[in-house]
């Protein structure tokens, strides 16, 4: 199963990463065309490369630096870490939520609202 949960992560992270690149591509060819005036040709030239640079990037770069930053073995370890904090935070809501409904139960004692006045 962690086999399985860590290929869906890589994928996710990997996938997020090339529309972030391919975004910011288009954002930087957009920005020339419009500053430099492009012609029709030479705009559809410089799309033409951006793409191309873009692919290369994602193929040489976004990938290789997702499989070496998430590796089963940090995947793994970055999940029981999350998983301890998760238990760690529900003991403190827990204890929160017991510790407000007693000064709850007192405040309302002291207004006289947890007395019957038979």
């Amino acid at each position: 199963m962690p086999s399985r949960r860590n290929t869906l992560i890589r994928t996710v992270t990997a996938f997020t990463g090339d529309i972030a690149l391919g975004l910011s591509m288009a954002s930087a060819c957009t920005w020339i065309i419009q500053s430099a005036a492009l012609g029709l040709f030479m705009s559809f030239m410089l799309w033409l490369l951006v793409v191309i640079l873009s692919l290369a990037l994602s193929q040489y770069l976004i990938h290789p630096a997702t499989q070496l930053l998430l590796s089963d073995h940090k995947l793994d370890e970055g999940i029981d870490v999350a998983l301890g904090m998760v238990a760690v935070l529900a003991n403190l809501t827990n204890k929160a939520r017991q510790g407000l409904w007693f000064t709850l139960q007192q405040s309302a004692g002291s207004f006289g609202f947890g007395r019957s006045s038979a």
